[in-house]
């Protein structure tokens, strides 16, 4: 199983991507995407109407399932698994995502549900808002 390599992280566009993406990894990422939809009660309208700069608790919950399935944030403590993500991130990637990794390493955890990963995400956004997209 691949690590999630978009995660909402520096990811690439499937439209427009700059690399080709293996068709195993974009069924693992929407597998993982219709399960986290689901899991938060969200649907694809609220997902494709969704702005980064809006702190919607029900998008930050769908960012944590998508980064605790993916096992980028532990499930309890909220740790991003930084090590893992860089360790098992899918090689063609791994030189898109390492520079904006590399700039959200200090994420705080906030004051709501879920939060941290809203956190990782708008960090990683504008690290390279350019090649980030929320899957």
């Amino acid at each position: 199983m691949f690590t999630l390599f978009a995660l909402v992280v520096v990811a690439l566009s499937l439209a427009s991507a700059k690399v080709e993406i293996p068709d195993d990894l974009k069924e693992y990422i929407k597998d993982l995407h219709d399960s986290c939809l689901e899991q938060v009660g969200l649907t694809e309208m609220d997902h494709e109407n969704y702005d980064i700069n809006d702190k919607n608790p029900k998008m930050m919950c769908y960012m944590k399932c998508l980064m605790i399935s993916s096992k980028w944030m532990s499930p309890g403590d909220e740790t991003i698994q930084y090590d893992f993500i860089i360790d098992s991130v899918h090689p063609a990637v791994k030189p898109l995502l390492m520079p904006a990794l590399n700039k959200c390493r200090d994420i705080s955890k906030g004051t709501q549900e879920c939060e941290k990963a809203y956190n990782f995400n708008i960090c990683l956004f504008h690290a390279d808002p350019e090649n980030w997209f929320l899957i």
